[in-house]
């Protein structure tokens, strides 16, 4: 019995964690369209692709291990906590801008920096991910086709890191520049 309940609560983890990841790809592929600099745009839409891929990873996870249980909003927020709902909605408030200037921008990836080295990094990925390696060792459920797939998507939040501090960078350039003239 305790198997069974480790395993649906580690595909309600799982679950909620693609439902973040696909909010937060969505909030990254709008911005990416908003943001005129092509580059800029590419890499952030490189994270969005990123992003999105982590999501269905999680998905398909979830529904192997537990096919028939649903997971509603209100029970991601219990399994993740108040910062899980906060962090979903402020993704999508980023899918209600129509424009974005370059000030507005700069506070973007200044504020995404700190979203992904802060909340990705400490809690999304390797609090994460250990979490399910204890959860699937406790439980007996053999998911080493998975664990691999668990260290890409490290990974990868530690790379959308470093792809958004040379945005930063980009931009940080750009002001100085257009300061000096």
């Amino acid at each position: 019995m305790a198997n069974l309940v480790l395993r649906k609560d580690l595909g309600k983890f799982l679950y909620c964690s693609s439902l973040l990841e696909e909010r937060v790809a969505k909030a990254y592929e709008h911005t990416a369209k908003l943001v005129e600099d092509k580059l800029i745009g590419c890499l952030l839409g490189f994270i969005a692709s990123d992003s999105l891929k982590h999501a269905e990873c999680f998905k398909m996870i979830y529904e192997w291990l537990s096919s028939n249980m649903e997971v509603s909003f209100e029970v991601c927020k219990e399994v993740w906590g108040e910062i899980w709902k906060t962090l979903v909605m402020d993704a999508e408030k980023f899918l209600g801008k129509s424009a974005i200037s370059t000030e507005e921008l700069t506070s973007l990836i200044n504020g995404l920096v700190r979203f992904e080295s802060f909340v990705t990094e400490e809690y999304l990925t390797v609090l994460h991910i250990k979490l399910v390696e204890l959860m699937v060792d406790e439980a007996r459920i053999n998911l080493d086709t998975f664990k691999t797939v668990f260290e890409w998507i490290i990974e990868d939040e530690k790379r959308h890191e470093q792809i958004l501090k040379i945005i930063e960078n980009i931009l940080t350039k750009r002001e100085n520049k257009s300061t000096s003239l």
